[in-house]
């Protein structure tokens, strides 16, 4: 328990991290690091002994695979997406892209780690990387907020309002 409550520490210190990394030029480079600590860390949890569920763990597992391919494809389609606005418009970091699936919800690659996250706790189904996975997809949640309220509302103003009114943060509204 002590390792995952370490994890959990890991990643709440990688986002602080993450978003000075954004502010201060002086720490540019650690935004491609944290973004791979951001995926990772969560994942590596299940690794070390602790008690498991006693699930019928087949079923869990094809369950636990099923979301986890259905993240990578969300997240892979996402990028895909911004990839391509990029090569056409230039810097997407300028443009408010609402094409594929950012037009069902203003956070696709977010979402396709909660589902690459939950999968692998189900396939694994151990009991502290799965409680204390559910305060990492808490600090996920605020993560995507804070970028919404910090950073994407002050560079897109009224026009990510009006999308953010017509389109969920993590599921279709």
């Amino acid at each position: 328990m002590k390792i995952q409550l370490l994890i959990v520490f890991l990643f709440a210190f990688n986002l602080a991290f993450i978003w000075l990394s954004a502010r201060f030029n002086w720490l540019k480079w650690y935004g491609s690091v944290g973004s791979v600590l951001f995926a990772l860390l969560p994942l590596i949890g299940v690794a070390f002994r602790q008690p498991k569920f006693d699930l019928d763990h087949f079923w869990w597992q094809v369950a636990g695979s099923i979301a986890m391919g259905l993240g990578v494809a969300v997240i892979i389609w996402a990028k895909m997406v911004f990839k391509a606005t990029s090569l056409l418009l230039g810097d997407a970091s300028n443009k408010l892209i609402t094409a594929g699936p950012y037009q069902f919800i203003r956070h696709p690659m977010y979402l396709g780690l909660v589902f690459i996250y939950v999968g692998w706790w189900w396939v694994w189904a151990t009991v502290y990387s799965f409680y204390f996975g559910m305060i990492i997809l808490f600090m996920l949640w605020l993560q995507a907020w804070l970028e919404e309220k910090l950073a994407l509302e002050k560079t897109f103003g009224s026009d990510y309002l009006q999308y953010k009114k017509h389109t969920g943060m993590f599921w279709i509204k």
